[in-house]
């Protein structure tokens, strides 16, 4: 329920009064007598009430002002300011060679919304020809944007490959950018974003390059005589000669999320094959590959200009009075950030920027951003200086960014074209194959206070169980579904309480479109993850360990009372349902099975009658645990503090009523 905002100046003049006057006989002990107007005391309590009144209705005119001021005591970020869609180009030239970064490309025809490039990105002449995945080509499923898994969960060395194909010269050592986009889901920011997360790989990936057997090569991809290389495979689908191991910056975090990788070619060659090994496969779901581009660099929807010269008529018009202010440039609803350097008795003093002026001093040289008006302004000589820069001119210097907000969100189009930070005969064009996302507008004063309530009710120490499993779901950059805290246990010590000992388990959140009921364990780089937040939100002296569930194994046996009419469709509908109600993840009613819930045969026979409806009657279901046969027992099967249940043979047969 909701409660109403309290109004602090609904008191009246009238009300006052009245109020006081009640108050005056028990005040006086019947000696004040005369309550007229007439009377000086009477009229003393009026002025007095009518002073009360004028000041009351500041009490709910709070300024924006103090409000940033509370914040920044309670330890809350003030009014969050704009922040900058991301996305990534695939990038065309009319002439070959590399487009720096900086360049600044737009889709607008007025240029207003634009994004910068990050990096260099060197155009060449490729294309991805194969994608070879579970042992046969998938390039025809990763161009119609089907899925394609590319390593298994198994932890064995696992391997994919991919083929380019050279459609002009490409130079030595030159270097590629690839956009990985994985289908990663909202929990794995892609690395272009602004939410994105330094966190370890769930895997140990090697990189390197192979010259594809057929690819009419002389050298380095075949023996002498013709023969075919060593690791190539019958029919021509396999790697030729393995080389050494590429130089490759990863931007993908071991292919935990979408990201640009970029690679330093080897000498030119029709066909450049590349091979990403993991020796062991470690990962909590399969990586699922959605697109391979070629020629592709991170963009921000912002864009830095420099203000020099074209500010000299604002300060020579400047006073030493308050009230001073810069307009920027076409900046008006578009600042997002700026770096003021202003010169005085020669020397450049740098001024930095504040949300308000509250705490700032007479001498605090600081200067608060106007994004509405794209002005920069200053202090009144009492909190923030009044900036008094040299009157030769050129004395005043801004470093600015232009952008952020909502405008820059939008979908896949193929109409950029740079605008700036390339030569005159040098046609840049793109097509963004990502969405670009990301893009926020300021906050204001009241979404800044109402978020503060959220902020403050945020665990940032880890106390007591449920906040060492609150901190662990919430780790950035990886899917945690659940987490179980077991304090005073320790994994060398299992059945012994252990002062100071924190044992947290974790579920990963992977999809469970398939392989309902079976085990779910976390990627060592999640575990290595959360266990950093929790060493540092942890008390002095607590020992914490993060592990992967423990899994019993568990046979369940189906009773019918007689023979439905179609017994394999029946019995799929049961196993279906018994493996979703033990599933780790969206198991017991989508929660996950409980951390040590027992088994009831009860309920699983009510689950059991659920999924086979009206076509069969269910009498018993009998229970075997690690590998023990199933066993007809009324009693609940209790499973240890931390332990999950995975489900094996599962087998439906009639019986007798």
């Amino acid at each position: 329920m909701s409660l109403t905002p309290p109004v602090l100046d609904d008191l009246t003049w009238d009300a006052m009064v009245e109020a006081a006057r009640r108050r005056i006989p028990a005040e006086s002990l019947g000696e004040w007598t005369l309550h007229a107007p007439v009377d000086p005391g009477i009229t003393l309590v009026e002025l007095l009430a009518y002073l009360l009144e004028q000041q009351l209705y500041r009490l709910d005119q709070v300024p924006d002002e103090l409000v940033v001021a509370v914040l920044r005591l309670l330890g809350v970020p003030g009014p969050l300011p704009a922040r900058p869609a991301g996305t990534v180009l695939a990038l065309s030239t009319s002439h070959a060679g590399t487009v720096p970064a900086g360049t600044v490309l737009s889709r607008d025809p007025l240029a207003r919304v634009t994004f910068t490039l990050r990096d260099d990105v060197t155009v060449l002449p490729v294309e991805v020809s194969r994608l070879i995945a579970g042992g046969r080509d998938r390039a025809a499923d990763l161009a119609a944007r089907r899925g394609v898994p590319l390593l298994a969960t198994t932890g064995e060395p696992a391997e994919f490959r991919v083929e380019l194909r050279a459609t002009g010269p490409v130079p030595a050592g030159a270097t590629l950018s690839l956009l990985v986009e994985l289908d990663a889901g909202v929990r794995h920011p892609p690395s272009w974003s602004a939410q994105a997360a330094d966190v370890p790989a769930p895997a140990a990936l090697t990189w390197s390059w192979y010259r594809p057997d057929g690819d009419g090569s002389r050298t380095g991809g075949s023996r002498p005589g013709g023969g075919s290389s060593a690791g190539s495979r019958p029919g021509g689908d396999g790697p030729g000669r393995a080389e050494a191991a590429c130089d490759v910056v990863d931007g993908t975090a071991g292919l935990r999320r979408s990201g640009i990788v970029t690679l330093t070619l080897p000498g030119e060659r029709p066909v450049y094959g590349l091979r990403v090994r993991a020796r062991s496969a470690t990962f909590a779901a399969p990586p699922v590959l959605l697109a391979l581009v070629p020629n592709a660099g991170a963009a921000e929807q912002s864009e830095t200009r420099v203000a020099d010269a074209e500010l000299d008529e604002q300060t020579r018009a400047w006073l030493r009075l308050p009230g001073q202010h810069l307009t920027l440039p076409d900046a008006r609803g578009r600042l997002l950030d700026a770096v003021l350097r202003i010169r005085r008795g020669g020397e450049w003093q740098t001024w930095r920027r504040v949300d308000a002026f509250t705490f700032a001093g007479p001498g605090d040289r600081v200067f608060r951003l106007d994004r509405e008006t794209g002005e920069l302004r200053f202090g009144d000589g009492l909190t923030g200086a009044i900036p008094v820069p040299d009157r030769d001119g050129g004395a005043v210097a801004v470093r600015y960014r232009l952008g952020g907000g909502t405008a820059g969100n939008g979908g896949r189009t193929a109409n950029w074209v740079a605008v700036r930070g390339v030569g005159d005969d040098v046609l840049v064009t793109a097509h963004n194959p990502v969405p670009a996302e990301g893009g926020r507008d300021p906050e204001t004063v009241a979404e800044a206070r109402a978020r503060a309530g959220d902020e403050l009710a945020a665990v940032h120490r880890a106390v007591t169980a449920a906040d060492f499993e609150e901190l662990a779901a919430g780790t950035p950059g990886v899917a945690i579904a659940r987490a179980h805290a077991q304090v005073g246990g320790h994994p060398a010590y299992p059945g012994t309480p252990v002062p100071g000992a924190v044992t947290v388990r974790i579920v990963p959140d992977v999809r469970r479109d398939d392989g309902l009921g079976s085990p779910v364990r976390p990627d060592p780089g999640m575990l290595a993850a959360v266990r950093k937040r929790l060493a540092a939100a942890r008390l002095i002296g607590t020992e914490v360990f993060v592990c992967p569930p423990r899994y019993r194994r568990v046979a369940l046996r189906v009773t019918l009372a007689s023979r439905p009419a179609d017994p394999a469709a029946v019995t799929r509908r049961i196993r279906d349902g018994l493996r979703r109600h033990l599933d780790p993840v969206v198991g017991d009613g989508g929660a996950g099975w409980p951390f040590g819930g027992p088994l009831r045969p009860s309920a699983l026979r009510r689950v059991a009658q659920d999924a086979a409806g009206d076509t069969a009657e269910v009498t018993g279901v009998a229970i075997g645990l690690d590998g023990a046969p199933p066993a007809e027992d009324c009693a609940d099967v209790p499973l240890r503090a931390g332990e999950l249940v995975a489900a094996g043979d599962i087998t439906v047969r009639e019986g007798t009523r």
